[in-house]
């Protein structure tokens, strides 16, 4: 800014929310900001009926089909499974400069103990937001 409200370079505008017909016409569905792991393949889509079960969220100039998160608030008694959803939670890739060699994947079980996410128009291996690892080792952990 140079003294005046108003910026030189600015931010692009955020795309709106949009609306999903809900699942089974009960269980609202939107866009993940956190995306869960994919089982089905990368697809490209304009409208929710080609990705059903999915919804169809933007991603930059480009739309791809993606899982809703589960909505807690409707279940109150499945609200411990809640922090369960964050060892299904890609992290956010790296800044492109850090992230000179990603591994591409078709499932999880290739990235193990990392997740097979989701990126735009490829699949590639990305830790958690919670480490299965550490969940394993606290479980089995023996207090003396």
């Amino acid at each position: 800014m140079d003294g005046k409200k108003r910026c030189r370079k600015g931010v692009p505008k955020p795309s709106p929310k949009q609306k999903h017909a809900p699942f089974l016409s009960v269980i609202p569905r939107e866009c993940p900001d956190n995306p869960l792991v994919e089982p089905w393949g990368v697809q490209n889509c304009t409208e929710d009926s080609e990705c059903w079960p999915r919804i169809c969220c933007p991603e930059g100039s480009t739309s791809y089909c993606r899982t809703s998160p589960p909505t807690f608030k409707l279940a109150p008694r499945l609200f411990p499974l809640k922090n369960a959803v964050a060892y299904l939670q890609c992290t956010t890739p790296p800044p492109p400069i850090f992230d000179l060699f990603p591994k591409s994947c078709r499932s999880s079980l290739d990235c193990f103990p990392n997740l097979c996410c989701q990126e735009k128009d490829k699949k590639v291996c990305r830790p958690a937001k919670r480490s299965v690892l550490a969940l394993i080792a606290t479980v089995a952990k023996v207090d003396n």
